[in-house]
């Protein structure tokens, strides 16, 4: 129903249906009834409330979709454009170290990426961020199971 609308767009949308319909008269319940006229408009403010909420989070997860769906057409595009020049993979790249890196250092790095990456440290937020970090998290492993064998 909203779909092409922004989170912000949206919010400015909901507090000026929620002005309007706490200041004017014109109600389901009216306001001259006392309490259950003010209950009646906390009751449409909080189901105004609830869709701005509902929007946001599947604006939320569309705007991870389209971003992973952009993310994989690039690659797909570099890997096109790359694919008589270097590797895909690097594992030094991956885990940020120096080609020149002792086996102490591969270590810490393998375990400032994960604590960085790992799917618990991210599994408050959407789908497509965890997705995103899952497949970061195999990567990282990739490299360091590479570099340390």
């Amino acid at each position: 129903m909203f779909d092409g609308i922004s989170p912000k767009v949206m919010m400015v949308g909901v507090l000026i249906a929620s002005l309007v319909y706490l200041l004017l008269p014109f109600d389901l319940i009216p306001d001259f009834l006392g309490i259950p006229g003010r209950v009646d408009d906390v009751a449409v403010i909080g189901f105004l409330t609830w869709l701005y909420k509902n929007h946001a989070s599947k604006f939320s997860q569309t705007a991870g979709r389209e971003r992973e769906s952009s993310e994989s057409r690039e690659s797909s595009y570099s890997e096109g454009a790359s694919k008589h020049s270097t590797p895909r993979f690097d594992p030094h790249e991956v885990l940020g170290i120096d080609r020149t890196a002792s086996r102490r250092e591969i270590q810490s790095a393998y375990r400032a990426r994960m604590q960085e990456y790992h799917p618990d440290k991210v599994s408050h937020l959407g789908e497509g961020l965890q997705e995103l970090a899952h497949a970061k998290t195999q990567e990282i492993q990739r490299a360091y199971k590479e570099l340390s064998s």
